[in-house]
């Protein structure tokens, strides 16, 4: 069973204030009959008194609510969300993530309360930076994700990429890692450089460090561990297999 289905098994009992605790608190007033009892709240406060998020559980299932509250305000982007968007952000998550209905139906409460809240997408990508507690490995698997929802469609929209750009910066993220991210999902001039996140006057010794420090970072098992649900696996093992292919090809036309 993926995450959703134990989430609804244990009653979805995680809450935080904020924007996510508003986006959260409206879906489970509309879904589900949550008294106050049943929920844990954090005093507001500005984007360094948020605490860090401690258990493996609450961690996962603040990395979901975040995810479907950031699509649907990247949809709304142009100021509409159309039928083809959310066509595209279910379809992301029946093929690339395997949810099951129930499951999408229960994402897309998340999604729709998201998208007509009055809550900000900055406000948001700060207290998700904040809770998950400034896990950069984990924050860049969010704009990877941003980036498969984006372009679920076929095609990276202007204001779906000026959107992801706005919400990497609010995690603090280099151009090099903007550029090293978007790389796996756009070609680029020296595509294979662009992942690894060097240059082509790059030395070997620095080729392998940066591959070595790569799979270290986006190691499935590791991503898992620091709270990404087990739903998003065979997206980092996609990642994993870019990376390894990537740096094979350097290898090869190097002779290393």
């Amino acid at each position: 069973m993926g995450f959703w289905g134990k989430t609804i098994g244990a009653g979805m009992g995680f809450m935080v204030g904020g924007p996510l605790g508003a986006i959260l608190g409206g879906f489970l007033g509309h879904a589900y009959d949550v008294g106050n009892e049943q929920v844990r709240r954090y005093n507001e406060g500005d984007d360094h008194s948020w605490p860090e998020v401690e258990q493996e559980f609450d961690r996962q299932y603040l990395f979901y609510v975040s995810l479907a509250s950031l699509a649907a305000k990247m949809a709304k982007a142009d100021g509409v969300v159309t039928k083809d968007e959310i066509r595209a952000f279910d379809h992301f998550l029946q093929i690339e993530l395997g949810l099951s209905f129930e499951e999408r139906r229960t994402v897309a409460g998340v999604f729709n309360e998201a998208k007509d809240s009055p809550e900000d997408a900055v406000a948001i990508a700060r207290q998700f930076r904040s809770l998950i507690g400034f896990q950069r490995d984990v924050l860049q698997m969010m704009i990877q994700l941003l980036f498969r929802i984006a372009l679920a469609d076929g095609e990276l929209h202007r204001d779906e990429e000026s959107f992801i750009q706005r919400i990497a910066s609010v995690f603090q993220m280099s151009t090099a890692e903007y550029q090293q991210i978007k790389a796996l999902y756009i070609k680029q001039t020296d595509h294979a450089y662009s992942i690894l996140g060097i240059s082509r006057g790059a030395s070997d010794d620095e080729v392998k460090k940066a591959y070595r420090k790569l799979v270290r970072e986006y190691h499935p098992d590791r991503m898992q561990a620091k709270g990404v649900p087990e739903d998003f696996m065979k997206i980092a093992n996609e990642k994993m297999t870019e990376i390894n292919q990537a740096y094979d090809q350097i290898c090869k036309e190097r002779g290393i």
